[in-house]
């Protein structure tokens, strides 16, 4: 158990590495970019988004709200059911998904073997 312990802790700080330099970056969070990379592999409703992402319906929320914010995602009205709301991302947030797909960031080496990278691949 010791051993996995130390394993754990290692992997969450290669977690917390990893969000720094999303953030430094990025100027959003590791949820933000998740979120943003989730919408932009199609999922743009918020039921689907809470599932795919992993977050509650309410932190969902928080965080769509942030990228609204910081002009990354729009919400526009379903046209067909005006009760749903779709998310997309601004030009804003398309240019940084591009970026992430294109330059990426460095994984760190605790997470390469987990997330299926190697050293010369990037987030």
């Amino acid at each position: 158990m010791h051993r996995q312990l130390c394993a754990l802790k290692d992997i969450l700080r290669s977690i917390t590495q990893l969000e720094e330099a999303i953030q430094e970056t990025y100027h959003v969070s590791l949820t933000e970019a998740m979120v943003l990379c989730a919408i932009d592999g199609g999922c743009r409703y918020a039921h689907d988004l809470a599932d795919d992402v992993g977050l509650s319906p309410s932190r969902l929320s928080r965080i769509i709200a942030s990228l609204e914010r910081k002009g990354l995602l729009e919400r526009k009205q379903n046209r067909e059911d005006r009760r749903h709301w779709q998310n997309q991302p601004t030009e804003k947030g398309r240019k940084i998904v591009l970026h992430m797909k294109t330059e990426g960031i460095d994984i760190p080496p605790a997470l390469e073997s987990i997330m299926g990278t190697s050293k010369n691949e990037s987030f």
